[in-house]
């Protein structure tokens, strides 16, 4: 279970792919956007709260759980007559990312925060960032 951790995550370290870092970069890109504009990129969001402060939090999240596959090796020794099974994998792996965008009485988004094991993006364009112009 562990090799397969550290080989998917040497695998997404070799492609310069998808990056908490990246994924950072584009959701704070969403600082001083409309409301409106977040909402016509991103949907409707899972839930909103209002914060301590009385902005409102719009809340976006994905989550997804894959099961590992299974297989079993046995060992027979003829010498003997005895023999084993082991059996290894058929292990759940959930991944989540939980997307928080503050947004004040004038409609713009003020504070974006977010968490989870999951929140990653490829690098965006230039064009992409900042929502700002929509």
């Amino acid at each position: 279970m562990k090799k397969l951790i550290v080989l998917l995550g040497m695998a997404a370290a070799l492609c310069g792919c998808a990056t908490t870092a990246n994924y950072k970069k584009a959701v704070t890109s969403w600082t001083g956007a409309g409301a409106e504009a977040l909402v016509s990129s991103w949907g409707y969001p899972a839930a909103t709260f209002q914060a301590p402060n009385g902005n409102t939090v719009y809340e976006y999240s994905n989550s997804e759980s894959y099961t590992t596959s299974r297989f079993t090796t046995y060992q027979y020794n003829p010498q003997t007559g005895s023999g084993y099974a082991s059996t290894y994998g058929g292990d759940v792996l959930n991944f989540y990312c939980r997307t928080y965008f503050e947004v004040n009485a004038e409609k713009k988004v003020v504070k974006v925060t977010f968490k989870g094991n999951s929140c990653k993006a490829t690098a965006p364009k230039e064009a992409e960032l900042g929502g700002k112009g929509k």
